[in-house]
């Protein structure tokens, strides 16, 4: 696991296919974004967990190549549960050997071998309502989890999503071609 800066993330995504505008998002450069989402807001704890298990799978026939990790921004809510999430990124991240502060190195690579590791972070946006990123290593597509209680799956290419929109088909996936793209383009002044 390597911990990275907002500037080495902008790196890693560069050499990913992907770029980070000013306002923090990721998109794929001039290309047409296709997306599905997913809403959070009805499910319980345990729903989502499952649904990290399928987001990125964690069963033996699929494999796990490591991805990108990255929390966008976090201590929106200002409230108790969100304390006691930092406190949970601050020790995870301590005893992966992290030793500066999750604002300095808001990203983190996990490699193939990594799956636990990783699965353990996804969790903490989903379940505490902060804007992180995933991007897995030798997929077409991103993850989104936003504050606003949804998930949301990108690419630029609509079939890219097609396999993963029928894995998460019991958590109901609407097709949103409008959402994440607004969020990704240009700054609005």
């Amino acid at each position: 696991m390597e911990f990275f800066t907002a500037e080495q993330i902008g790196g890693w995504c560069g050499t990913h296919g992907l770029q980070v505008n000013e306002n923090r998002f990721l998109n794929y450069g001039n290309s047409d974004l296709h997306c599905f989402s997913i809403s959070l807001e009805q499910e319980k704890a345990s729903s989502v967990i499952l649904l990290a298990d399928y987001l990125v799978p964690t069963w033996p026939d699929v494999p796990f190549s490591g991805a990108l990790f990255w929390i966008r921004e976090r201590g929106i809510w200002g409230d108790f549960s969100e304390n006691a999430g930092a406190r949970m990124l601050q020790q995870m991240r301590m005893a992966d050997g992290a030793t500066k502060l999750s604002g300095e190195f808001p990203g983190q690579l996990f490699a193939a071998d990594e799956l636990v590791e990783f699965h353990s972070y996804f969790l903490l946006p989903l379940l505490f309502g902060w804007d992180a990123f995933v991007v897995p290593e030798g997929t077409d597509h991103f993850l989104f989890v936003s504050h606003d209680g949804l998930v949301a799956a990108v690419s630029r290419g609509g079939e890219a999503l097609e396999e993963l929109r029928q894995r998460v088909a019991d958590w109901n996936p609407k097709r949103d071609d409008r959402w994440y793209p607004r969020l990704a383009g240009p700054k609005k002044c």
